[in-house]
C-alpha cells in the first residue's frame, strides 16, 4: 500500500523533528526513514507505535493507514464516472 505520509511529515515539523532526529529516536537509519517517507519501504508496526508515542498523534489510522491515490488515478477515474 502506498501510504500519503504528507500528514506525518507536517506532524515531524509542527513537532521540531527533522529526519535524522526522528530516525535516531525510533531506532532506523535517516537513510532508512527516507525510504520510508517516500513509500519506498514501509514502517513496521514497531515503528508506527514509537512515532505515534513521540508525536503524541491522536489519530494514527488517518496517517499510517489511509492511502494516498496519484493525481493521475484520481483524474482517471473522476473521467469515468
Amino acid at each position: 500500500m502506498i501510504m500519503d505520509v504528507n500528514k506525518l511529515k507536517g506532524k515531524m515539523v509542527e513537532k521540531k523533528y527533522t529526519q535524522k532526529s526522528m530516525a535516531r529516536e525510533i531506532g532506523i537509519t535517516q537513510q532508512s526513514l527516507n525510504a520510508k517517507l517516500n513509500n519506498r519501504s514501509q514502517f513496521t508496526l514497531d515503528e508506527i507505535v514509537k512515532i505515534v508515542n513521540i508525536l503524541e498523534i491522536e489519530d494514527p489510522i488517518e496517517i499510517f493507514f489511509t492511502s494516498c491515490v496519484p493525481k493521475m488515478q484520481r483524474r482517471k477515474n473522476k473521467l469515468n464516472n
